[in-house]
């Protein structure tokens, strides 16, 4: 009878095996954690890591002299910076799964869902609102035509730099409009201020 350190196993056929491996691993990985805990690691994992940047500077600068000191006052305060402007990206995120696609490319915002859809150049975009129901985003461009947009849709993560553009628009504005409780009718957030001709 042989011993079980004599059998001998044969690997799967790489790169097949290694893949089921790591698509294995994964799997049990997801299974550790439950959706909504992703859910939140996903919107305020940012938020961590700038945050263990700016206390690693904040650590270097008290417990370090020199140069190594100096880093570490650099490393704080962009930590302070990141962190503050990834806790905006994490308010603006909206949790669920809306219907459709929103990409931003070549500074035009495209958007496609199951009933139609449409793009907005970003220098066209005349007014922006939210609908009553808190639920869509509502962009007007320069040519009258309208484009919703589902603030839970697939990728409306990148609305933000994008609404960030436009001239005087303030995203601490859009935050504070986009939690408040819904009400009838849609709320402005930005409109395009139009020099008056001088004659």
């Amino acid at each position: 009878m042989k011993d079980f350190n004599d059998l001998e196993f044969q690997p799967l056929a790489a790169p097949y095996g290694q893949v089921f491996a790591l698509a294995l691993a994964e799997t049990r990985m997801r299974d550790l954690i439950r959706a909504e805990a992703r859910a939140a690691l996903r919107r305020w994992g940012e938020v961590l890591i700038a945050g263990v940047v700016a206390v690693w500077g904040l650590w270097l600068a008290l417990s370090w002299f020199g140069i190594v000191q100096w880093i570490g006052v650099a490393l704080a305060g962009l930590g302070a910076a990141w962190t503050w402007s990834a806790t905006q990206r994490a308010r603006f995120a909206t949790r669920g799964e809306g219907p459709g696609v929103v990409s931003v490319v070549e500074g035009e915002i495209r958007y496609f869902g199951p009933m139609g859809g449409g793009f907005a150049p970003i220098e066209a975009i005349d007014r922006l609102a939210l609908s009553g129901d808190g639920a869509t985003w509502l962009i007007t461009t320069a040519d009258g035509s309208l484009l919703p947009i589902p603030r839970a849709a697939e990728g409306a993560d990148a609305l933000f730099d994008a609404f960030a553009a436009l001239e005087g628009l303030s995203i601490e504005h859009v935050l504070r409009v986009s939690a408040q409780s819904p009400t009838g009718q849609a709320r402005m957030i930005w409109s395009r201020r139009v020099a008056p001709l001088l004659t």
